[in-house]
């Protein structure tokens, strides 16, 4: 999982300009300025054409790791004390550190090269992490797991078959559940794809990153594209539901490659597309005294744009911003749901995971997360305690970030009417051209594509920006965007009021709307592609996109 925190430091693009753009309407140290219908667009208008950090950055997460942080608690029982939104539901993500090399634009948790003694010992703690957790979610469902990593495929088939084995021990996984495992080319040999089949893998996703051998070379690949292409499409007449990461920005790179590549992926039937941009900010900001810059910000949109239309063209409808699915053979309801606010068990070193109002993530250290096992203790290093507020704009920012909003889903699941909350807000950025509110359901515009790591974190609650304010002036300034939530001043037309009532949904969120369906016309209406509903909101997005 990625570290976010990495894009809140003080020399992004934004930290360095706001600090020439003081006025009169700044506001004093600790008071946010007072709610303004009138001066609020004024106020974006100015405070989005400040903020225009790199794009696009998909590790974001709402709120910023900034206030709420708590010793971590030892027990599951204490981390998973408050009640879900989404009772007995949860899914699990794990964590495999081992690749066989690592890449030059990868900071996620890996260790490259290892041996297999290391990566035994590893499982072997991974496995009693999950004893861990057992009687805690005793009589829950887990509606899907990723395994991802590093590389989890560069396992050997002992060990994955232990892990599997063990997932199944201690929890109860639903007999339709989406599992997704991770894989590299050079891992994934014909057998290895029925191997993983015969364990229940359902979903795979494979980092090829690009067909170019110069651009693989520079990212110190160990593959050929021919061996990638190979092991791909045995894995797409396996396994089906293949999901395959895309990468773009490079340096020198021609304007239609990622089109070529995007292009041979879906003639040999690929179902889904990741598509990320290329961030160097993040492996040389740590070398550098100087603000780092995108120099490619105008160019990767540009990029990121054609490959859209190009997707959307061939009937792939994004499920998320960067995600693209042919919903007649893929899914990833994974992802989807842990907007939902989910319970998300985390399991592995570095992993992050959410417990109800409660965000955390694992120790990335292997000896701490060893000797906290062998205490019997979770392995935990960071946790947040969130409010009933937070959670619901957690879920808000979240949605309006990464796929859209239902306000008629917040009404029924919070009792809480966010168009009414927030209603001089979204008149404002709707009056921008930044937001749109069609048919009870509010997205961002491509037009916001260049601030969209900040609209969302505009509707977080006023109180919340007022402690934001509360924090020394230098605390600010480190981190950006935080910063800019303040500028706005109090946003708010109403106060958050929950109805207590419908503040817990219906455990299986695919009935919802209609209890009387049973979970096998559920999914076959989902197979027939009519539409998902709630976590599956492909129907919804796409006929959005054509509006």
């Amino acid at each position: 999982m990625k570290n976010i925190q990495l894009w809140f430091n003080k020399n992004s693009r934004f930290a360095k300009t706001h600090n020439s753009h003081q006025d009169a309407n700044t506001p004093s140290s600790g008071k946010l300025l007072d709610f303004s219908p009138d001066d609020l667009q004024q106020r974006l208008g100015k405070l989005l054409k400040k903020q225009n950090d790199f794009f696009p950055c998909f590790d974001w997460t709402f709120p910023p790791p900034l206030l709420n942080k708590h010793e971590p608690v030892t027990t599951a029982h204490e981390l998973f004390c408050k009640p879900s939104v989404i009772p007995g539901r949860y899914s699990i993500y794990l964590h495999s550190p081992f690749c066989k090399s690592l890449c030059s634009f990868c900071y996620y948790a890996v260790i490259p090269g290892k041996g297999i003694d290391m990566a035994a010992s590893y499982v072997d703690y991974l496995c009693r992490e999950m004893a861990l957790y057992a009687e805690q979610f005793k009589g829950q469902v887990c509606e899907s797991i990723y395994f991802g990593g590093g590389t989890p495929s560069f396992l050997d088939d002992r060990l994955l078959g232990q892990i599997f084995e063990n997932l199944h021990k201690h929890f109860n996984i639903d007999s339709q559940a989406e599992i997704t495992l991770e894989a590299a080319p050079g891992t994934l040999p014909l057998e290895k794809s029925y191997f993983l089949k015969s364990l229940g893998v359902n979903r795979l996703s494979y980092g090829i990153q690009t067909l170019n051998e110069e651009l693989l070379a520079s990212m110190n690949r160990d593959y050929s594209v021919k061996q990638a292409l190979t092991e791909l499409t045995h894995a797409v007449d396996i396994l089906g539901n293949v999901n395959v990461d895309t990468m773009y920005g490079f340096e020198g790179e021609s304007d239609d490659t990622l089109i070529k590549t995007l292009s041979q992926f879906h003639s040999i039937g690929v179902p889904c597309f990741s598509i990320y941009s290329l961030d160097k900010q993040r492996t040389e900001y740590k070398t550098s005294f100087e603000p780092p810059k995108d120099t490619y910000y105008e160019h990767k949109i540009r990029l990121f744009a054609a490959a859209e239309d190009y997707l959307k063209s061939r009937n792939y409808v994004p499920v998320l911003q960067n995600i693209f699915v042919d919903p007649a053979r893929a899914s990833y309801r994974h992802q989807l749901r842990r907007w939902d606010n989910l319970p998300l068990l985390a399991l592995g070193i570095g992993s992050q995971g959410y417990a109800p109002q409660r965000p955390y993530q694992n120790t990335g250290s292997m000896k701490s997360y060893y000797h906290l096992i062998d205490e019997g203790k979770l392995p935990l290093a960071t946790m947040d305690k969130l409010d009933a507020e937070l959670e619901l704009c957690r879920e808000l920012t979240s949605k309006l970030r990464f796929t859209h909003v239902s306000i008629g889903e917040f009404k029924y699941k919070y009792g809480v009417d966010i168009s009414q909350v927030f209603q001089h807000l979204i008149s404002a950025l709707q009056n921008l051209d930044f937001v749109q509110l069609k048919n009870d359901v509010l997205r961002m515009t491509s037009k916001a594509a260049y601030y969209n790591n900040i609209i969302p974190m505009l509707f977080a609650p006023d109180n919340f920006k007022e402690r934001l304010m509360s924090l020394p002036e230098e605390y600010l300034e480190t981190f950006p965007v935080p910063y800019a939530m303040t500028q706005l001043g109090r946003s708010q037309t109403t106060a958050i009021c929950f109805d207590d009532s419908s503040h817990i949904v219906n455990a299986d969120r695919r009935r919802r709307m209609n209890p009387n369906e049973t979970s096998q016309t559920s999914h076959a209406r989902m197979r027939n592609g009519q539409g998902r509903r709630s976590s599956d909101r492909i129907q919804g997005w796409s006929t959005l996109s054509e509006q």
